[in-house]
């Protein structure tokens, strides 16, 4: 028997607020985190080189779901840390399971090349359509200002 992922999120942590863009003083997108399932496209703020933490968490599946994380169309999975844990809730002999997977990188960063490219985290359970959730790269460019 195979069950579905229940929730899907991918979120992208925060440690200094972003600095506003042109395309986030018209879109009409929320911030991303923790609680935020991420079903249509989102925009994260990234400042050229300064790492973030980013994770893709599902909720559900059975067997335990297998998750890819692409930048674009590069499979950049590897680069994620995976972790998964089974939670019983219930009394003996009636208990219900509940599978979580998550992966994690605490020092992703961007340069001005993967700018609006998209975070795709995608989530599988074999008998089952896949479900991903997507989150667009925004990259603020460092300039050094030369003195003469």
């Amino acid at each position: 028997m195979t069950a579905p992922v229940t929730h899907l999120s991918l979120v992208v942590e925060d440690y200094n607020p972003p600095l506003p863009t042109p395309s986030e003083s018209q879109s009409h997108d929320g911030p991303v985190g923790p609680s935020t399932a991420v079903h249509a496209p989102r925009r994260a703020t990234f400042v050229e080189g300064a790492p973030k933490t980013i994770r893709c968490v599902a909720d559900g599946g059975f067997p335990l779901p297998k998750m890819r994380i692409f930048i674009g169309a590069t499979d950049v999975t590897r680069r994620f840390v995976l972790s998964q844990s089974v939670t019983l809730k219930g009394v003996r002999g009636l208990r219900s399971i509940r599978y979580s997977t998550e992966r994690t990188s605490d020092k992703m960063a961007f340069t001005s090349r993967d700018d609006s490219e998209p975070i795709r985290c995608v989530v599988t359970v074999p008998g089952l359509s896949a479900n991903h959730a997507v989150v667009h790269i925004d990259v603020l460019c460092m300039y050094i200002r030369a003195q003469y």
